[in-house]
C-alpha cells in the first residue's frame, strides 16, 4: 500500500502515520517504509524513526539559512528520490511529501512563485509530480489530516515544535491551503480525516473504513491472510 499523509503542522500527521504503520504490521505483515522527513529545516533522510546520527542545531540553522534557491534543490531531489519505485517495502508511507512542499515553500521559504524557472510554482509542480507518481503507483492514497483552528492552536501552545514552521497567525490560511491542495489533486483516491475531538485509534479505524474502495488486489490478500 502506497500512503501520502499530510496537513497543517500539528494536525498529527506523524501521529497517524505511526499509528498507520503498526496497524499495517500487525494486520497485513509485510515491511513498512515511512519516510517523514520533508518539512524543512528537518530533513535527514531515515525510516523508521528517528535517523542513527540526526541532524544537530547547527546544522538545522544552516539549512535555515540557505537561499530559497538551494533549499528548493533539496526538497525537489528529495521528492524525486522518495518516489514509490525506490522502495521494496510493502507499505510505504510519505508524511506531507509535494503536497506539504506545494503549501509550506511559498509561504515560508520563498520558493515556488508564479513564474519562477526553477521548479516552477509549487502548486502546478505538484501536480506534475503526480503525474509521475500515478505513473508508478496508481493505486496510492492521499489522507489529509485536519483539525479545527482552535484545536491547532491549543495543541501549538502545549507543545511547541522545535523550528516549527506554522505559527499562530498562519494557522487558518494554512489549512485552507492544505485543502484545497486536497482538492486539486489528481490522485483520485483521497480521504479527508478530521483530528479534532478524536483519538488516533479512531483515526486509524475511519482511514480502515474510508479505503475499502481505494485497496489493490495484492493488498485484498494481504489482510485476509492475516485474518484467517
Amino acid at each position: 500500500m502506497n500512503l501520502i499523509i499530510t496537513g497543517c503542522e500539528y494536525a498529527g500527521t506523524t501521529t497517524f502515520a505511526k499509528a498507520i504503520g503498526s496497524w499495517m504490521r500487525s494486520a497485513m505483515g509485510g515491511i513498512q517504509e515511512i519516510h517523514d522527513h520533508f518539512k524543512l529545516p528537518d530533513i535527514a533522510c531515515y525510516r523508521l524513526g528517528r535517523p542513527a546520527e540526526p541532524l544537530n542545531n547547527q546544522e538545522l540553522e544552516q539549512i535555515l539559512g540557505w537561499t530559497p534557491k538551494l533549499q528548493e534543490m533539496a526538497q525537489r531531489q528529495s521528492l524525486m528520490c522518495h518516489m514509490p519505485n525506490t522502495s521494496t517495502a510493502d507499505d510505504y508511507i510519505l508524511v506531507d511529501y509535494h503536497i506539504g512542499d506545494a503549501v509550506y515553500g511559498p509561504r515560508f521559504f520563498g520558493y515556488g512563485q508564479e513564474h519562477e524557472l526553477q521548479g516552477g510554482q509549487r502548486s502546478k509542480y505538484a501536480r506534475r509530480t503526480e503525474k509521475h507518481l500515478l505513473d508508478q503507483a496508481p493505486d496510492t492514497i492521499l489522507v489529509t489530516i485536519t483539525a479545527s483552528l482552535d484545536t491547532i492552536s491549543t495543541r501549538m501552545a502545549s507543545k511547541p515544535h522545535s523550528y516549527a514552521i506554522v505559527q499562530s497567525k498562519d494557522v487558518e490560511p494554512v489549512l485552507a491551503a492544505f485543502t484545497q491542495e486536497h482538492e486539486n489533486s489528481i490522485i483520485p483516491n483521497k480521504i479527508m480525516i478530521d483530528s479534532t475531538d478524536t483519538t488516533v485509534e479512531e483515526m486509524v479505524a475511519t482511514f480502515r473504513s474510508s479505503m475499502q474502495p481505494f485497496l489493490s488486489i495484492q493488498d485484498r490478500r494481504r489482510l485476509a491472510m492475516l485474518k484467517n
